[in-house]
């Protein structure tokens, strides 16, 4: 007999990091602030997608890898480097986005995004569930690292939990942190230099905030 594994994972986001800057007004930091709620909401819930069951179907399976890659959009890079200017304006390529998780109280080495979403496609799960809730409290501030663009970071709690035979097995609790970049561009719509404001946010890395052994 087959034995049946069920993985839930609660995420509720925990803090938001959306203090604003000289830069910014309320509206724009409510509005940045309700982007970023949204942009992690649409992650948590592709992941039970992505690990719908196992021993899939080859039409389960394409639908699983049109969710990964509906998840990745939501990443600066989109799981590949990436290139961004420094402090001095210098054009760098930096290295995928990452996902760090934990096994066992343990906090494993973070590993890119793309394999991440991947393993959990090949997971013997039987069944995923997630749950989520807003933001409590705000985290650090929103800092500029360019013109017209912003780094800050949400914290979210993650439950882990996987049953297997009716026995929970797993059960982590992590706290978990994750990057974002908000990038203000202004647009001309109209023959006399009307402007709309567009923003353009994207998820960074997710890694372990509490305190696990390496």
């Amino acid at each position: 007999m087959n034995s049946k594994v069920i993985f839930t994972i609660v995420m509720c986001m925990f803090y938001l990091n959306v203090f604003a800057q000289n830069e910014l007004s309320d509206d724009e930091r409510v509005t940045i602030e309700q982007r970023v709620l949204e942009k992690i909401d649409d992650f948590i819930s592709y992941l039970p997608e992505i690990a719908a069951k196992n021993n899939k179907s080859e039409d389960e399976r394409q639908l699983a890898l049109k969710y990964i890659s509906k998840a990745l959009d939501l990443f600066i890079g989109e799981g590949n480097e990436y290139e961004y200017e420094d402090a001095n304006g210098n054009k760098r390529t930096h290295a995928p986005v990452t996902m760090q998780t934990t096994s066992r109280g343990r906090a494993n080495a973070p590993q890119p995004m793309k394999r991440y979403l991947n393993r959990l496609m090949a997971l013997p799960y039987q069944k995923v569930e997630v749950d989520s809730c807003k933001a409590i409290r705000i985290d650090k501030h929103l800092h500029p690292i360019g013109n017209n663009r912003w780094a800050g970071s949400a914290v979210f709690m993650q439950v882990f939990r996987a049953t297997r035979d009716g026995r929970l097995v797993v059960n982590d609790t992590d706290e978990k942190q994750v990057t974002f970049y908000v990038d203000r561009e202004e647009i001309e719509i109209g023959p006399n230099g009307e402007k709309i404001v567009v923003w353009t946010i994207k998820l960074g890395d997710m890694r372990i905030a509490n305190k696990y052994k390496q």
